[in-house]
């Protein structure tokens, strides 16, 4: 069954992440249903294909035409001689995940009993048999999910090898896993897994540095660089935190971040996670201030005073600190310049590379027009041991993440 052509104008615009997977959505009789189209497109714009099963219930919420629309695929609401339950759940191209969101009570007692009674059921029955991965997003009021019935099928399914994707609390409420996430799990879920138990420290966003309490030294930085390289390494499977300072970019829900002002901050963030935490790659992305008043006035400074005279200092080295903590993790810094020629940017990197600082480093100029900070684009120039040297970009920083993690996992 081919998409129809329509659909094309959004596949893949996020990633490629699920290029060439099939999706089963089945969808329940939970009102969570209404978030249906918009979590299958989030799919698609991943790349992914996806195919809806749809029960009564469900269908006299949401409009299987409707959905039909968002995916591009006919909405399959019965079985019938095409046997559409083996069609997507058995044979060579089979689906490669079902994505039961919402579940109702109902389906999950019936799931957990064995009983086969509609087109999601028995979706959900061939899936098992087969083995295909099933990631289930419960979709019902707090109450109903805390019945010791509903607690103890969900355990059963837990044992047999069913992924719950845990409902969020909102307006007093408990709602079925927002879509972005969901996706974010799914696309974990079908990751290449080559970061699964590994630890990833990652920091990013600018830090300030305050001349009194309403002004601080600062930079451009948006974060974006940091927030991507944390989303890719929770999508390869890592154990992600995130040590982010005041950047314009905020981090998504589901990776674990500690926030950050000062350098000072994140310093002593970074060494308590370091000691705190496994650890095996230390990715230095923020934009650090280089310097600090070194007086800080706890008191406003009148404007009536006119100009003055400010001194800096330098601040720390965070990078250095963590390889001194870590040493048995690889350290990737990234290095910002003024300069647009490959050679100074290598040699800028160089340094860092030949004191031990670092394993890899990635240098980029922040004066080429529409890259680096404060910008989607950007050019990575990544420096290696032996002077090894790869240029990725120019282009988008969302593209370039992944091609970035492949390079240091190798």
């Amino acid at each position: 069954m081919e998409d129809w052509i329509h659909l094309q104008d959004i596949k893949a615009t996020l990633s490629e992440s699920l290029e060439g997977k099939l999706i089963g959505l089945c969808v329940t009789g939970s009102i969570a249903c209404v978030e249906t189209h918009r979590l299958a497109r989030l799919l698609i714009r991943h790349g992914a294909t996806v195919q809806i099963f749809l029960t009564r219930a469900a269908a006299e919420l949401v409009s299987p035409k409707a959905l039909a629309w968002s995916t591009g695929r006919p909405v399959i609401q019965e079985l019938t001689a095409r046997c559409e339950h083996l069609e997507f759940f058995s044979g060579d191209k089979r689906a490669d995940l079902l994505l039961l969101a919402p579940a109702t009570a109902n389906t999950l007692g019936k799931m957990a009993a064995g009983i086969d009674d509609n087109v999601v059921m028995t979706c959900l029955t061939t899936a098992a048999g087969n083995q295909i991965p099933i990631l289930c997003a419960p979709g019902m009021h707090e109450p109903m999910m805390r019945n010791p019935a509903v607690l103890r099928s969900m355990k059963l399914l837990k044992e047999d090898g069913v992924e719950f994707l845990e409902p969020i609390l909102a307006e007093g409420k408990q709602k079925m896993m927002a879509a972005e996430e969901i996706a974010a799990r799914v696309l974990r879920r079908l990751g290449p897994g080559d970061l699964r138990g590994k630890g990833v420290l990652i920091t990013g966003g600018p830090t300030r540095e305050f001349l009194d309490p309403a002004r601080c030294l600062t930079n451009p930085s948006s974060g974006l660089t940091a927030v991507l390289l944390a989303q890719e390494a929770y999508r390869r499977g890592a154990d992600v935190i995130l040590v982010y300072g005041p950047g314009k970019v905020e981090p998504p829900s589901w990776i674990t971040t500690e926030k950050v002002v000062t350098s000072d901050e994140m310093l002593k963030t970074c060494l308590k996670l370091a000691d705190q935490r496994k650890v095996d790659f230390v990715v230095a992305a923020a934009a650090v201030s280089d310097f600090r008043p070194s007086q800080a006035q706890e008191t406003k400074r009148p404007t009536a005073e006119g100009g003055f005279e400010l001194a800096l200092e330098t601040t720390p080295k965070i990078i250095q600190a963590l390889r001194h903590a870590l040493p048995q993790a690889k350290v990737v810094g990234f290095k910002a310049s003024s300069s647009r020629d490959d050679e100074l940017l290598a040699g800028e990197a160089g340094r860092y590379l030949e004191k031990g600082t670092v394993d890899l480093m990635v240098a980029n100029s922040i004066v080429e027009k529409g890259l680096g900070f404060d910008s989607s684009r950007n050019r990575y120039l990544l420096c290696g041991p032996e002077e090894r040297r790869e240029s990725l970009g120019p282009g988008e920083k969302s593209r370039l993440i992944p091609e970035l993690w492949n390079r240091l996992l190798v």
